[in-house]
């Protein structure tokens, strides 16, 4: 069972606000991509993700060319720098030059604006062949992508001029770039370079996510599995990783937050702080609201009451909006099996909500028929009754 409730941010309380809906159902084949960030449908998250959406907003509305937003959660938080656009240009002599920060108004805080990139110069070597398969990999990878943030600006591999660079807009401010930094004269060592700063949901497909994936995804040049990887140091990946990989998806892939914010112990009740990142306050602080009442199931009569466990903590401070998703586990006494068993007798509810009903798809038996039925001629077909609509809120 998956619970999400949404909360208008008034001052420093949290009220209760109608309810969105759960975001980017998996089980949905039309959906593209399939691996939107920021899903509510993974069911076993291990930890709690708190992300921050929104953007940097000068003070007052005036002008600034660099400012700094922070966000916390209890005792975990994270500062970022910002700036406004800067252009890299380069002397007669090839050394690049960061230019003034431009003033702005707003900065989204997106991986787009964040450190990273591709270096479109860097061309396949020996290690691809025959060139048709540097092609077909090119599409999905290239060797002078930057593999913790492809979306993003500022990452260069070779030195010398590159018309349109730009800065990143966002930094983390322990380990700001410099010119001597902006290059690293070899693809392979991307993984020296800085990390994103950001506060927003991880894409599926950067470094380290991919790495939980499964056993045959790695950067084009795989980085070190010792104390030489930042993430290896901050505890994010263990030293050896690649030894002890999973042989499938492992759990720690459907952790979509920031490092540093994938939380181990969320239970409500928790100070929330936000600076820099609403056009007139400078700063939003609740705490969290405490959790829903335990999810009661209701399996072929016989009832349990289950505990839930915090799954993502969503804020949007410019629309003073925060979503928590909680999710509740049980076991179930024997197999059913959706697809063979027409009837499922299981229903779900959430303090003294009406319970709702899992609604198993067709049977295989009955699709087959329904099939044959279209096959043969017939003189007449009544129509068919209407079909209940589905509950919403589930």
């Amino acid at each position: 069972m998956l619970v999400k409730q949404t909360y208008t941010i008034a001052g420093e309380t949290c009220v209760l606000a109608p309810p969105r809906p759960l975001f980017h159902d998996l089980r949905d084949e039309t959906l593209a991509p399939r691996l939107r960030p920021g899903t509510d449908y993974w069911p076993h998250k291990q930890a709690t993700d708190f992300v921050v959406r929104g953007a940097a907003c000068a003070p007052g509305g005036k002008p600034v060319s660099a400012m700094t937003v922070s966000a916390g959660l209890g005792g975990a938080s994270k500062r970022i720098a910002v700036f406004g656009r800067r252009a890299i240009r380069w002397t007669a002599a090839g050394a690049p030059v960061i230019g003034e920060p431009e003033p702005f108004t707003r900065v989204p805080i997106t991986y787009e604006n964040a450190y990273g990139g591709v270096d479109a110069r860097v061309r396949p070597g020996a290690e691809v062949s025959p060139p048709q398969a540097a092609m077909a990999a090119m599409r999905i990878d290239h060797p002078g992508m930057y593999p913790r943030n492809p979306y993003g600006k500022g990452y260069l591999v070779l030195a010398g001029p590159l018309p349109g660079a730009e800065m990143p807009n966002l930094e983390d401010p322990a380990d700001l770039l410099a010119p001597e930094r902006l290059a690293s004269g070899d693809p392979a060592r991307w993984y020296e370079r800085p990390l994103p700063a950001c506060f927003d949901w991880v894409p599926a497909m950067t470094f380290p996510r991919y790495h939980f994936f499964g056993p045959r995804v790695d950067p084009w040049f795989p980085a070190p599995d010792d104390a030489r990887l930042p993430e290896v140091r901050l505890g994010i990946l263990p030293a050896g990783y690649r030894s002890g990989r999973p042989t499938g998806v492992a759990p720690r892939f459907f952790q979509e937050a920031p490092p540093g914010f994938v939380l181990a112990d969320v239970r409500g009740d928790e100070p929330v702080r936000i600076e820099g990142m609403h056009p007139e306050r400078a700063a939003i602080t609740f705490r969290l609201p405490g959790p829903p009442p335990a999810v009661e199931f209701s399996i072929e009569g016989r009832r349990a009451a289950v505990p839930v466990r915090t799954h993502s903590v969503v804020v949007e401070p410019e629309a003073g909006e925060l979503y928590l998703l909680y999710a509740a586990t049980v076991e179930l006494p024997r197999p059913f099996l959706p697809g063979v068993h027409k009837y499922i007798p299981i229903e779900v509810s959430i303090g003294n909500d009406r319970p709702i009903a899992y609604e198993p798809p067709p049977t295989v038996r009955d699709q087959l028929a329904a099939a044959g039925a279209q096959t043969r001629p017939v003189a007449t077909q009544p129509a068919a009754p209407p079909r209940a609509a589905n509950r919403g809120g589930e």
